[in-house]
C-alpha cells in the first residue's frame, strides 16, 4: 500500500517519550524515538545493523542511543559513533536511517519522506493543547486494528453519533441538525450546527447556565494525509461561540501498516482548567467513547472487508454523510499519485 511520505505524521504522545527509547512501526517502517540531552527528539531506524536487534531495547546515553545487545552506539544523524569491541573501529555499513522529528503541542511528529523537504512550519498546529492560560487538555492513544482511512471516514462522518454514541444522541435525530460540507484547497470540512437544542454530550460536563437549551456545534476539518481538527462547543442561544464551552479536539491517525493504525487524540477545554478531577473525568469519558464504541465498529468493518483495505474499490452504497470522507479519499489518492510521479521523474531524467 502506498502512503504519502513527504509530510508530517504524529508518531507518539509527548508523554510517551521519557527517559527510555520508544519503538513504533510507522508506515511499515520500524522507528525508534528518544530524547537527546537538550530534550530534542531524535528518530532513527529501529534496527541495529549488527544483528538487527531493536534499538528501542537499548538505552539513551547523552545524545546517543546504545544497542542493548552488543553495545554499538548511534548518534542523532544515524551514524555509528561507538564500538566497544576489538580495535574499536566503526564497521563499514553501520549507519542507519535518520528521520526528522520534533515535539509540538503535546505530540511527537516525524517526517518519513525526503529529509531535505522537511519543513517544521508545515507541522499541523493545535495551539489550544499548549495554551495553559486559557485551556487545559487531555491526551490519549489507541492502537487500532484497521486501515487508517477507515478511522478518518469515521471522524468525518458526523451523522454516526446519533446511532453509535448514546451520549450525543439528540431529540429529532439527524433531522435536528444543519449540515454543511465543503472543500478548501486540500482541506475537507464537515460542519454541523445544532441550534436551540437540549445541552447534552461533553458540553454538558461544563454547562453552568440555568438554561436547558443552547446552540451546539461540531465542525470537523481534515487535512491530508490524516490530521483532523474538531471544533466542538455549546453556547447560550444566540451568544458568540467564544463565550461558551469550547472543546477543541485534535485527532491524528498514522498508518502502522496496511491493516493497523495509530490513533492519537486530544481534547482541550476552556472550563475548569485547574481541576485535575475534571481532567481525569473528561479523559475517562472520551476514551470510553473512542475505545468501546468507535474502535470496535471500525475494527469490525476492517474484518468484514475480508483482507481488503480499498473501501471504494468494493463499491459501497453511498449516503449523504459520506461526502466528506469520499472527498478526502480522492484528495489523498491524488496527492500520493503526484508524489510518486515526482519521485520517478528524476530517475527517468537521469537515464
Amino acid at each position: 500500500m502506498q502512503f504519502l511520505r513527504n509530510t508530517w505524521y504524529a508518531a507518539a504522545l509527548a508523554s510517551e517519550l521519557a527517559d527510555a527509547p520508544l519503538g513504533r512501526i510507522l508506515l511499515g517502517e520500524k522507528v525508534v524515538f528518544y530524547r537527546a540531552s537538550n530534550n530534542r527528539i531524535i528518530a532513527l531506524e529501529n534496527r541495529c545493523p549488527h544483528r538487527f536487534a531493536p534499538l528501542s531495547m537499548g538505552k539513551v546515553t547523552g545524545d546517543e542511543i546504545e544497542c542493548g545487545y552488543h553495545g554499538l552506539r548511534f548518534g542523532e544523524g544515524g551514524a555509528c559513533t561507538g564500538n566497544p569491541h576489538g580495535d574499536k573501529k566503526i564497521p563499514n555499513g553501520s549507519s542507519i536511517r535518520h528521520y526528522p522529528a520534533t515535539e509540538r503541542d503535546g505530540f511527537i511528529w516525524f517526517w518519513p519522506g525526503d529529509p531535505q523537504k522537511a519543513d517544521e512550519r508545515r507541522i499541523p498546529a493545535f495551539p489550544e493543547m499548549s495554551d495553559t492560560e486559557n485551556f487545559t487538555a487531555v491526551f490519549g492513544y489507541l492502537p487500532t486494528r484497521a486501515n487508517y482511512e477507515l478511522v478518518i471516514d469515521n471522524l468525518l462522518d458526523l451523522s454516526h453519533v446519533e446511532f453509535l454514541h448514546p451520549l450525543f444522541k439528540q431529540p429529532g435525530g439527524v433531522d435536528a441538525h444543519k449540515t454543511e460540507f465543503r472543500q478548501d484547497g486540500n482541506d475537507v470540512f464537515a460542519m454541523r450546527w445544532k441550534p436551540g437544542i437540549p445541552v447534552t454530550g461533553l458540553g454538558k460536563l461544563y454547562w453552568t447556565s440555568p438554561s436547558t437549551h443552547g446552540d451546539s456545534r461540531a465542525h470537523m476539518r481534515w487535512s491530508a494525509p490524516s490530521v483532523l481538527h474538531f471544533d466542538l462547543g455549546v453556547t447560550e442561544e444566540g451568544a458568540p461561540e467564544a463565550d461558551g464551552v469550547c472543546l477543541p479536539n485534535a485527532h491524528m491517525v498514522t498508518p502502522q501498516d496496511e491493516f493497523n493504525s495509530h490513533y492519537f487524540w486530544s481534547i482541550a477545554r476552556n472550563r475548569k482548567i485547574d481541576d485535575a478531577d475534571a481532567s481525569q473525568h473528561l479523559f475517562n469519558v472520551a476514551n470510553k467513547i473512542f475505545a468501546t464504541e468507535d474502535l470496535p465498529m471500525i475494527e469490525a468493518q476492517q474484518e468484514n472487508m475480508d483482507g481488503r483495505t480499498d473501501l471504494m474499490a468494493m463499491k459501497p452504497v453511498s449516503l449523504e454523510p459520506d461526502i466528506p470522507a469520499v472527498r478526502a479519499r480522492r484528495i489523498l489518492r491524488q496527492l500520493i499519485e503526484d508524489e510518486q510521479l515526482q519521485t520517478i521523474a528524476p530517475s527517468q531524467a537521469a537515464e
